[in-house]
Order: C-alpha cells, then sequence, then structure tokens
C-alpha cells in the first residue's frame, strides 16, 4: 500500500462493502499503521492536522503525536469520506484481512506513542489487527453497529483474535473508557491472551552493543592479567579466588542497584560497572579453566627438576 493516493482514493460504497465484508475482517497489518504513522507525521508537518482545544499536542514533537479523537476529524473521517465512507482498514484492503490481534485502547493516546508500542508489542505469529479507530467506519453510523453490544464488530472480531493487545498512555487509564472495560471482560471471558503493550526503549540495541564491547575488553583484559599473574602456587591461587568473588559481588551489586534509578547517568554508569566487572570475573575464570594445563605442565616440571 506504499503507493495508496489518500489525496484520491479509490470511490467504493462504504455501505455496502461493510455489509459484504464480517467485522473480523476490518483488519490492518503492522505495514499500515507504519504507514499511518508517517502519514499523521506528513500531514502535521504541512499544517493540515493541527492543535485544537481537546489536544493541545506539540507539532514538534515526534514521540506522542495528535490523539485518536483528532485524527478522526483532521484525517480519518476526511480521507475516507473520499473514498466511500467505509474504515480505513477496508478503504486499503477492500476484501479485509483476518482478525489475529485485537487492539484496545482509549483514544487519549498520541498516534506515535500508540504506534510505536504496538509494532514493539507485535506478538510473533500475528499477522491482522482489529484496531476500532481504523476497523470501523467513523463516517457510518457507528451507533447502530453498537447497539447490541455482544453482536457488535468488536465482539465478533475479539472472538476470531488469538490476543488481545492492552495499549496503556500517559493521560489516563484505558479503563476509564467503558468499551474498554467491556472489551477486557469479553477477552476474560474468551480465555484470549491478554499483554500490555510496552514502548521500545530509545538507543536499546546502541547500549546494548556498548555494554557488550565493554564486557568483551573487561574480559580480555583479566584474562591476560590473571595468566600472567599466576605462577602456579598456593597463595596466587588463593588471590584469583579472592579476586573472583570480589568481582562477582560488585558486578551484581551494581547491575541490581541499576534497577532502582530510572533512565540517567548514574543508571547508565552503573550498568557499564556491572559490565567492566562481570567481564572481569568471566575472564578470571578462564585461566582456572581453560589455562590450567599449561600451568599444570609448568607444575609437573618443576616436579620433575
Amino acid at each position: 500500500m506504499a503507493d495508496f493516493d489518500f489525496e484520491s482514493p479509490p470511490k467504493r460504497d462504504g455501505s455496502a462493502l461493510h455489509q459484504q465484508v464480517p467485522p473480523d475482517r476490518w483488519c490492518v497489518n503492522r505495514a499500515d499503521l507504519l504507514q499511518f504513522r508517517c502519514l499523521v507525521q506528513k500531514y502535521v508537518a504541512k499544517g493540515l492536522i493541527v492543535p485544537n482545544p481537546r489536544d493541545d499536542f506539540n507539532p514538534c514533537d515526534g514521540v506522542i503525536g495528535p490523539n485518536i479523537y483528532t485524527l478522526k476529524y483532521q484525517l480519518i473521517k476526511k480521507v475516507t469520506e473520499k473514498a466511500g465512507r467505509m474504515s480505513w482498514a477496508l478503504m486499503l484492503h477492500p476484501e479485509g484481512l483476518q482478525c489475529d490481534l485485537f487492539i484496545t485502547h482509549c483514544w487519549k493516546e498520541g498516534i506515535f506513542e500508540f504506534v510505536d508500542k504496538v509494532l514493539h508489542s507485535w506478538p510473533r505469529g500475528a499477522r491482522h489487527a482489529y484496531c476500532c479507530m481504523l476497523s470501523n467506519p467513523q463516517n457510518l453510523d457507528i451507533g447502530q453497529l453498537i447497539s447490541t453490544p455482544r453482536d457488535s464488530p468488536f465482539a465478533i472480531a475479539l472472538r476470531k483474535s488469538t490476543h488481545m493487545m492492552v495499549v496503556p498512555n500517559r493521560v489516563v487509564s484505558i479503563y476509564s473508557r467503558t468499551w474498554c472495560v467491556y472489551e477486557a471482560f469479553l477477552a476474560y471471558s474468551d480465555s484470549k491472551y491478554i499483554f500490555t503493550a510496552s514502548a521500545p526503549v530509545p538507543g536499546f540495541r546502541k547500549h546494548v552493543a556498548r555494554a557488550a564491547m565493554v564486557n568483551f575488553v573487561s574480559f580480555v583484559a583479566a584474562l591476560v592479567l590473571f595468566s600472567v599473574t599466576d605462577d602456579g602456587t598456593h597463595s596466587s591461587d588463593n588471590y584469583h579466588v579472592e579476586a573472583q568473588y570480589i568481582l562477582a559481588v560488585v558486578g551484581g551489586l551494581s547491575l541490581v542497584a541499576s534497577a532502582f534509578f530510572q533512565p540517567s547517568v548514574v543508571r547508565k554508569a552503573l550498568v557499564r560497572l556491572s559490565a567492566i566487572f562481570s567481564g572481569f570475573f568471566l575472564g578470571s575464570m578462564c585461566p582456572c579453566a581453560v589455562l590450567s594445563v599449561r600451568f599444570g605442565e609448568v607444575r609437573a616440571d618443576r616436579n620433575v627438576d
């Protein structure tokens, strides 16, 4: 759908389409959500999506973004009106996509926050998701569609799904919205796998790579240091054991202590310290296990002499 023309979308009969395609196929995929995020960024930059009294979002912010209520009126309804008044999902996929994942959220979250959490937490094996803001036809009579909750599109899609993803936000509990409570009740009653979406950690791979590099350098340094200082005597062995205890304790305490701090310079320093000491600890173990043959030969030669 990368080449979809949102300015002049293909025209279809949205009302007829929603009667032909069952609600458990009013779904989007991961690529659609990423595309929607990019489209919102583009429209915000052009001034086509703007702050309002109900949503005073920062147009320069790429982390939270405008909330779903804003997007309903300033983007979703406008584009789908041109396409024939169907949902965003059926505008992109007129034949529908079978539901694997049901997403529950309360519309108060920013769209960038929402999409990032959903994509980061997307369960393995799931292909298509029912997401009410994109799955329901915002230009048709939604009140009539949900007049009988147990037979509503929400309930039908949820019954077909295998997972329900709960998307929290920074503003309010999603269970302040009655529909979210009802969806939780249905999912629990049908023994669905329910889990909470989480945001990706900024720079996670970079931090892991740096910690791994520090750990490896410390490992090599300890390997060389302990190999050189091991003269085969009993006192040398005792020194190594004592050093290993210290390295293990300090490294472990540093890692545990880091869990009590919010992301900060202190937490980063504790994680690095833990990586250093754990690297030295692993390196200190290698001379005892791997290089013991060489030192055993030296001791044997001394005994012969």
